[in-house]
């Protein structure tokens, strides 16, 4: 019983920078695209930031094979500052005019090699970086991460789904305790990650 390989096609769009990879199968999927949207948010006058990636879209990739995608951020302003990013992944099937969401939950249907020396996850989901990030173009942290890699056992109602990750980077600048005024409306956080992320933080603020 011959079987027929399943493909899985890439395109490229621009809005603010839009990066498509592709992810097929050749035994459970007729066809999933990724797409890699990145957003850069939270600028004020001279508080600039700009999300950087390093990233080589391949024409084809099975289901639980690692892609190499390296995210950082850059500091494009003139201060020092404090970095954040949201990573949201996000499944979406499109058929007969309807849309689906399907799971897609980091940790679970999406892997990302998180940079932990660097980068913590708090409980409000956001990742933070663990130092001030210096002023000027050539300046950026350390990767958030430097692959993504969808799960293996993917059902069959992911055929065709169109995958993204949109990562949005907010900054703030590093006078004595502005992060906590700007990410936790000026409170000392309750949870123990975000405590430890507020200790790193707090001893490196101006």
């Amino acid at each position: 019983m011959k079987h027929k390989k399943k493909f899985v096609h890439i395109f490229w769009l621009i809005s603010v920078i839009v990066l498509c990879l592709v992810v097929g199968s050749a035994a459970a999927y007729a066809a999933m695209m990724v797409r890699e949207e990145k957003a850069n948010l939270f600028q004020i006058g001279d508080l600039q930031t700009n999300v950087n990636e390093v990233f080589n879209a391949p024409t084809t990739i099975l289901p639980g094979t690692s892609v190499e995608k390296k995210v950082a951020i850059e500091n494009t302003g003139t201060v020092n500052q404090f970095v954040r990013v949201m990573i949201q992944p996000e499944i979406r099937l499109e058929s007969s005019g309807s849309i689906r969401l399907l799971p897609s939950k980091i940790g679970a249907e999406v892997m990302l090699d998180l940079n932990s020396e660097y980068w913590k996850l708090g409980e409000d989901g956001y990742y933070y970086y663990l130092k001030a990030l210096k002023p000027g173009s050539s300046n950026r942290t350390e990767t958030v991460f430097n692959q993504v890699t969808l799960k293996k056992e993917l059902g069959s109602e992911y055929q065709k789904a169109n995958f993204s990750l949109l990562v949005k980077a907010e900054a703030i600048n590093c006078a004595k305790y502005a992060y906590r005024d700007a990410w936790w409306q000026g409170a000392v956080p309750n949870h123990k990650e975000l405590q430890a992320i507020d200790k790193q933080l707090a001893s490196k603020a101006e």
